[in-house]
């Protein structure tokens, strides 16, 4: 659609607004209401994209960085893996390593894939979204689990102590820590 029509386009939508006219039996009911509703609406809209239109003439470069940033931020949520992909990524390395000789293992990559495994069957590895990243992490003691501990408000981790129960961190859909220590997952050394 070029500029000339886009510029023509208010000024058909207000002709074409006033040739039509409601019934008088419809005057003053919610239909009518309802059309005003969204006639105000389109009206609104169309002023936005004419100031968008006019700021992004006025200053083309900061218009570039904001296009620029929002996509960025849409590729990485759109990237951002969930817990299926960390346990989907895990299912694959642990019949990678079930290949391999243990005497091959590296002691490091095994370790850390008996840690999540253990973490998976106490059921107290968890996932959480930032929207552009994950983390998974674990806690001391399962969410179904009914102790005392579980309740106690002074024997809950605290929030310091979140670094150091972080076991992966996925970003551009790839879990890097679960990566890294499997690179030389075959080479005992």
């Amino acid at each position: 659609m070029s500029i000339n029509r886009l510029s023509r386009l208010p000024v058909t939508f207000n002709k074409v607004g006033d040739k039509v006219k409601f019934p008088a039996k419809l005057k003053g009911t919610i239909v009518e209401k309802w059309a005003d509703y969204w006639k105000n609406l389109f009206i609104d809209y169309r002023q936005m994209l004419q100031d968008l239109r006019t700021d992004i003439q006025d200053d083309p470069i900061k218009a570039l960085k904001w296009t620029i940033g929002l996509t960025t931020v849409y590729a990485l949520a759109k990237n951002n893996p969930d817990e299926l992909d960390f346990k989907d990524r895990l299912k694959k390395i642990h019949n990678e390593v079930a290949l391999v000789s243990e005497d091959c293992l590296n002691p490091k990559s095994y370790a850390h894939l008996r840690h999540l495994e253990t973490c998976y069957n106490q059921n107290t590895i968890h996932y959480k979204s930032f929207g552009i990243a994950s983390v998974m992490y674990t806690s001391d003691i399962s969410e179904s689990c009914d102790m005392y501990k579980a309740h106690c408000s002074y024997m809950q981790p605290s929030i310091f102590s979140f670094p150091s129960r972080i076991v992966d961190f996925g970003f551009m859909g790839n879990w890097w820590n679960i990566y890294i220590k499997m690179t030389n997952y075959d080479v005992n050394f």
